[in-house]
């Protein structure tokens, strides 16, 4: 048996298949080698095995399943952990009117994939009629990331706080705030397409999106535009990737707005 364990000043470069285990990709303490030799079963062949999936030497398919199993009940009680302050994340960031959305099967098959495997995870547009309940599902999306433990912080606005947002004036770094935008795991665009198209919005728009795109990174745009015209609202360019980029949840039924004011 190796008995030299990995330090924690090294867990930066280890290698744990978080899909492999079913678990958000995310920062871990890691077992000792006590921790799986005091198991009833476990070995020191194992506990090898281990180190050596740590070290990126040894797939999965390598461990044993009680090893497997040992690493998915291990990791899992800091994912308990995680989800707790995801949860308050989300709870602290969210408007008020949103604050008890509910995800649906889908929204939570989404958060779950984009924590195990963000980059191989397409984004979410979300469309319909106005007063369809777009806004509401998008949070939902964000409400089923942190219920799976999903490490990913985010960032929710209207295109229109968007482009008053990115918009140059005095005293304020534009660029600045685009890079803040374009660092975050998963944007959330509500309303895109309800802006009168002009080419500084769509180049803003297309930044964004494209940024995205080439990243790998997952987001979440609801729109009130009919798919058969988003190329006349968006653009040709930003249309195109977000037909590629996008799985696309259409939602139904009248405008429930008008019926709470009756």
């Amino acid at each position: 048996m190796n008995n030299e364990w990995i330090p924690p000043s090294q867990q930066r470069k280890l290698s744990v298949d978080y899909a492999g285990l079913g678990i958000p990709v995310g920062r871990y303490a890691l077992p000792q080698p006590t921790e799986y030799l005091e198991l009833g079963g476990g070995t020191a062949e194992g506990c090898d095995r281990i180190q050596a999936h740590f070290r990126g030497e040894a797939p999965l398919s390598e461990l044993t399943d009680d090893e497997i199993a040992f690493l998915r009940q291990f990791f899992g009680e800091q994912v308990e952990e995680h989800r707790q302050r995801r949860q308050t994340y989300f709870r602290n960031r969210v408007p008020r009117r949103y604050l008890n959305a509910t995800p649906d099967d889908t929204a939570t098959a989404w958060a779950r994939a984009v924590a195990i495997d963000p980059t191989a995870t397409r984004s979410l547009l979300v469309v319909g009629p106005t007063g369809t309940g777009k806004t509401h599902y998008g949070y939902s999306v964000l409400r089923a990331l942190a219920d799976v433990g999903s490490n990913s912080n985010w960032t929710a606005l209207t295109a229109a706080d968007l482009y008053a947002q990115l918009r140059p004036r005095a005293g304020r770094d534009s660029e600045a705030e685009y890079e803040k935008l374009t660092s975050v795991d998963v944007l959330f665009i509500d309303d895109l397409g309800a802006a009168k198209l002009t080419e500084w919005t769509e180049e803003v728009t297309y930044r964004l999106i494209n940024h995205r795109y080439e990243q790998c990174k997952p987001g979440i745009f609801t729109s009130n535009v009919p798919p058969a015209q988003l190329r006349d609202a968006l653009g040709e360019r930003i249309t195109s990737r977000l037909t590629e980029m996008c799985e696309r949840v259409a939602l139904k039924g009248d405008d429930r707005r008008k019926g709470m004011a009756a």
